[in-house]
């Protein structure tokens, strides 16, 4: 007995789908989960790290003339023997070890047989220096009481110099330093009063050798005209 036909189209109808549920099932893919790797730690960094210690001391702001184990090395000192510097050196003999032979200039003099006969033909010095010699005689300079130099304060030309004796200066007990003047001359003479430049540190002393310059020496009418430099020392 034949089963009924609409029952065989199910029956396909089914199995076709069924293969096409599992064609479509291969087709899908899910997605797998993508997994980070996750790296690995850095390493622990201790105290005494010697990169770390390197590049400390490399930043050292220590001078660098300064030894450092960078720029230098320690040797240990090791002692040679006695004359053992020279032991790379051959020797360089000027005469030869078997055969010495030194030419000595032997002298025409004879030697004296006693010291009186030796000091007889070269006696030591002079024996007689100083016989017959006195101290010499000094004669005492004569007094004086001020001393002039008058020079050209362009050329600095000495055009007067002498001592003056007939000058009294009111402070004899006080001791006075050399003192300077600048003098203008002219045709008539003196221009004005002679202008202290360095002061003898006795004002009296100042004051009465410029009116002497003036008044008794006659500064004026000795000098060409000009400018001068006039010096009174003691």
């Amino acid at each position: 007995m034949k089963p009924p036909r609409d029952s065989s189209i199910w029956i396909i109808a089914a199995v076709t789908g069924v293969v096409g549920f599992c064609s479509l099932a291969f087709l899908v893919k899910v997605p797998e989960p993508h997994l980070q790797e996750v790296g690995k730690p850095p390493p622990s960094v201790g105290i005494l790290d010697p990169v770390i210690v390197k590049a400390t001391m490399l930043s050292d702001p220590t001078p660098l003339f300064l030894p450092t184990q960078f720029n230098s090395s320690r040797r240990d000192y090791v002692a040679r023997e006695p004359g053992g510097a020279f032991s790379g050196f051959p020797p360089k003999l000027t005469f030869e070890e078997a055969q010495l032979e030194l030419k000595l200039q032997t002298s025409s003099s004879s030697i004296p047989s006693s010291p009186a006969e030796a000091l007889a033909g070269d006696p030591p010095g002079a024996p007689f220096l100083g016989f017959g010699r006195r101290d010499p005689v000094t004669q005492p300079l004569s007094a004086r009481t001020a001393y002039v130099e008058i020079r050209s304060s362009g050329t600095g030309r000495m055009v007067f110099e002498g001592a003056i004796e007939d000058a009294h200066p009111p402070s004899r007990s006080l001791p006075w330093q050399p003192m300077e003047f600048m003098a203008a001359v002219d045709a008539a003479g003196l221009v004005g009063p002679l202008v202290p430049t360095v002061r003898s540190g006795v004002d009296d002393v100042d004051a009465y050798f410029g009116r002497y310059l003036a008044e008794t020496l006659r500064v004026g009418q000795r000098l060409a005209p000009g400018f001068y430099r006039v010096v009174v020392g003691p």
